[in-house]
């Protein structure tokens, strides 16, 4: 997840990435500044979240411009306008937009509330569980709490920042679930990179944030050497 906040304001687009920062869930995502420029709006994922002043000085619709050519680069992105022209809400509601949010100047009170609001829903949409069993218990987990997974015989082991469990399924069909910050980095080991502190490149060791060390294969250190190498090394 990425916001963008567009303004022709530098000190406003400050506050609001300032606002961003202070919810939770939200404080690690990535933030770009612009003003009204071609840079707002390259590379658009369906995952970012824009943040649009409608005027930019003397055209009072750029930001609605800027927002439907966001709308036709992506249709899941989302549009939040922050701006003093009330007047504009039809214009800024009409067609395909479809903004998230329509937020008035200064964010104060109500307003900032409203922004507050919406991010915490955006925030917990983002939050991804996968559906594990043992025996007959069923439960979800959050996959970024998940460290690594471990095949041994008929088990999977699940390690995650704060528990430790086995399941009945197989490893292959819970990685099925997973995204791409799990790597198979041996047989019947999986791991979250995104947990991974430190590389020992002559043991091929990943060592992890709560201490402990997986051990990686010759086939597999070669073959995720890049993202190994940026790891901090032991």
């Amino acid at each position: 997840m990425r916001f963008i906040i567009v303004d022709d304001d530098k000190f406003f687009r400050e506050e609001v990435a300032s606002l961003i920062r202070s919810v939770p869930g939200c404080g690690g995502a990535e933030a770009e500044l612009h003003g009204f420029d071609d840079f707002a709006a390259v590379n658009i994922a369906d995952d970012d979240v824009f943040f649009l002043d409608i005027a930019d000085g003397s055209d009072e619709n750029a930001g609605i411009q800027l927002a439907c050519r966001i709308r036709r680069l992506s249709e899941k992105a989302h549009i939040v306008f922050v701006t003093s022209y009330t007047d504009k809400l039809r214009d800024a509601l009409a067609g395909m937009i479809r903004p998230s949010e329509f937020l008035i100047k200064p964010l104060r009170g109500v307003e900032r509330e409203k922004l507050f609001a919406f991010l915490r829903l955006l925030s917990a949409s983002q939050i991804k569980k996968i559906h594990l069993k043992s025996g007959t218990k069923h439960f979800d987990v959050v996959m970024s709490d998940i460290l690594y997974l471990h095949r041994d015989g008929r088990k999977t082991s699940v390690y995650t920042k704060n528990s430790f469990f086995q399941v009945s399924q197989s490893l292959s069909g819970i990685v099925e679930m997973l995204d791409d910050n799990f790597l198979i980095i041996d047989k019947g080991t999986a791991v979250n990179i995104k947990h991974a502190k430190a590389y020992d490149p002559a043991h091929r060791l990943i060592y992890l944030e709560n201490g402990s060390s997986i051990y990686c294969s010759r086939d597999k250190a070669r073959a995720y050497r890049n993202i190994l190498n940026g790891l901090g090394v032991v």
